[in-house]
């Protein structure tokens, strides 16, 4: 039985993490979407979050692409769809937004159409959307997941681990079609080149965020990184994440149990009362 509406959960991400470019770790910030089907073939999506205006409102948007992909090879018709787009995740900085937002749409894809998606089809209809695998199963598995000769590892981060984030705010970047040279922030290599005792700093992901780890959590590094920037004239600012030891996988059968169990007690009762 096809289901009209669906709600659905994907964690941030943060690749390149600690400075391992195969290292990918899942983020207690997530993208949520509301996905509810229509009949006339038209896309309404409202967003709801920051940096909305780099986010594609029409059949471009990452969560329909990869929706209506996974609809389409399985032979069955996309009618169109209202999407409600919440958001905790910074687009375009090296968080995962995109990863997040092909995520969505393969789950709700197989949600709505109980196409039956395993793992193995999830991640092959993802990589035609989000060429890093990594990302796509650290969001899917959580936790922190390494890449190593074509396998890949998971393993849990301490939940006391607090990642801190550096954002540069920069014109170029308000586009839902920013480039690399787009992301090449005045103050971005002076940041990731600071070297201080105790704190790895990083590139989150493709970036321009910046990562940081402090043993001892002192405002110190943040500091440090919002100078390097503010020398140029670009401002910044600083968001706070823990790593989730869960993704999406849990919390989406979590909501799937939730809503069969709703349904089963909405249904009318053939006992004569």
């Amino acid at each position: 039985m096809i289901m009209r509406s669906v709600q659905v959960r994907v964690p941030a991400t943060v690749g390149n993490f600690q400075n391992v470019s195969t290292s990918t770790a899942a983020l207690e910030g997530s993208l949520n979407v509301k996905a509810t089907l229509r009949d006339d073939g038209q896309i309404g999506i409202r967003y709801f979050g920051e940096n909305g205006v780099r986010v594609p409102r029409g059949r471009s948007n990452l969560v329909v692409r990869a929706m209506e992909s996974a609809l389409r090879s399985r032979g069955l018709e996309f009618t169109g769809a209202d999407f409600e787009i919440y958001s905790s995740v910074p687009v375009g900085v090296g968080l995962g937004s995109s990863t997040a937002a092909v995520l969505a749409g393969l789950i709700a894809a197989d949600h709505l159409f109980d196409l039956g998606l395993d793992d193995e089809a999830l991640f092959g209809f993802a990589a035609i959307h989000e060429s890093r695998a990594d990302n796509v199963k650290a969001a899917w598995l959580g936790g922190l997941v390494s890449g190593k000769d074509g396998v890949s590892r998971r393993s849990a981060l301490s939940e006391r681990l607090v990642l801190n984030v550096v954002i540069p705010q920069f014109g170029r970047l308000d586009t839902p079609f920013a480039s690399a040279d787009d992301k090449d922030v005045p103050g971005l290599e002076a940041a990731l080149n600071l070297e201080m005792p105790g704190v790895s700093i990083f590139l989150c992901g493709s970036g321009p965020a910046v990562g940081i780890i402090d043993q001892d959590l002192t405002p110190d590094a943040v500091r440090a990184v919002h100078a390097c920037f503010a020398k140029y004239g670009v401002e910044s600012r600083h968001v706070g994440f823990r790593p989730s030891i869960t993704g999406a996988r849990v919390w989406n059968e979590a909501r799937a149990e939730a809503a069969a169990a709703g349904q089963a007690r909405r249904k009318p009762s053939l006992i004569p009362v």
